[in-house]
């Protein structure tokens, strides 16, 4: 009798955002951890973070061409410090919070923090549908130990004594939720998900790689439990993984008793190397990037062709992906650092494409230049 089990892999569908009765804070997602999801998507799949590595830094550019090595918090960070952390969240989380302090008479911002977004839940709406307050907590999956704590939502007008530290928590609309910002990349999810276990899997396979590529029969009899581990332990030493690949079998056995080793071979050859070009090309959809080449990745084409498709994507990328998000972002920032006392208004110095590193007819390195 034999015994089959196998795993079930939900699809990453859009999170559920809910309020509960006896919690004050609007509950995100499954366990109220989706943005812990969206991190873990972030550290796992390499195209993914690429992506969204890239538009950060094409967002923040060089930084501010003023105020930018300004100091804004008792931690000494500088406002182009703060911009391209809330840059990260925003592109990241969909979302990005700021912790803004009053000085005592309430007229006048003194200190600017990032605070993670992940780490930020809401409130819930009052009879106004407005949010007069935001909790913070340093791991969400453990509340009994790592107690969230209320911050005002910012509020110029009820902004002293205990209200004087407050959260900005700044997302762009989305129908889904009235709570929370969700990133442009949302509909890839599974395709980003998918990119990670393909990884994952092919790494299983090499560190297992015996396993799945041969079978073996000995025919000299059933061995005991015992030898039959030590058998197993033996091959699994010698031959799987990475660091063995190469080596060869040295049988000695009576005859009519040989060992036979029958290759597996696999029927899908092609079947992942054609999955991961559909995840890339999805991935790279869903963040809006034209040409792969702005990620790093070539596809052949000669010096002049990849010059030009270089050119035409960053700008095409820049001015429809990267742009309206740098503008709304300065924006919002204008507003805060002029309620911090900045007379200037601030302006992004833009990054350009440099294709001066060329060796052997090669685009080598793709820099920004200062």
């Amino acid at each position: 009798m034999y015994a089959v089990k196998g795993n079930h892999f939900a699809a990453l569908d859009l999170p559920e955002v809910k309020e509960i009765n006896n919690k004050e804070w609007v509950y995100f997602g499954k366990k109220n951890l989706y943005p812990t999801q969206l991190v873990n998507l972030y550290n796992s799949s390499a195209m993914h973070r690429t992506a969204i590595d890239a538009k950060v830094a094409a967002i923040i550019g060089e930084g501010f061409k003023f105020y930018g090595n300004t100091i804004v918090n008792a931690k000494g960070e500088t406002l182009d410090q703060v911009f391209e952390k809330a840059a990260t969240d925003e592109q990241t989380f969909g979302a990005y919070a700021l912790n803004l302090i009053w000085n005592r008479a309430g007229d006048r911002i003194v200190e600017m923090y990032h605070i993670p977004a992940n780490k930020i839940r809401s409130g819930k709406f009052d009879e106004e549908d407005n949010i007069n307050e935001y909790y913070y907590s340093s791991d969400w999956a453990n509340v009994r130990k790592y107690k969230p704590v209320t911050y005002r939502a910012f509020n110029m007008s009820d902004n002293k004594g205990d209200n004087a530290s407050q959260i900005l928590y700044i997302k762009g609309y989305n129908p889904e939720t009235d709570y929370y910002g969700l990133p442009d990349y949302v509909a890839a999810l599974n395709d980003i998900e998918l990119d990670a276990r393909i990884s994952r899997f092919h790494n299983a396979n090499i560190s297992n790689g015996l396993a799945p590529s041969l079978a073996i029969n000995f025919r000299n009899g059933i061995p005991t439990e015992e030898e039959k581990q030590i058998i197993y332990r033996e091959i699994e030493d010698t031959f799987s993984g990475e660091n063995n690949a190469g080596r060869f079998f040295l049988l000695f056995s009576e005859p009519g008793k040989e060992a036979t080793i029958t290759p597996i071979e696999s029927a899908n050859d092609t079947y992942y190397t054609t999955l991961e070009e559909r995840v890339t090309s999805r991935i790279l959809t869903a963040h809006r990037i034209t040409s792969p080449l702005l990620l790093g990745i070539r596809d052949g084409g000669g010096l002049g062709s990849n010059k030009d498709e270089i050119q035409v994507a960053f700008a095409h990328f820049f001015s429809t992906v990267c742009e309206p998000v740098q503008k709304r972002m300065v924006k919002q920032f204008q507003t805060i650092t002029t309620l911090m006392g900045f007379e200037m208004p601030l302006e992004i110095e833009q990054s350009t494409i440099d294709f001066d590193q060329i060796i052997d007819g090669d685009v080598v390195e793709t820099q920004i230049e200062e």
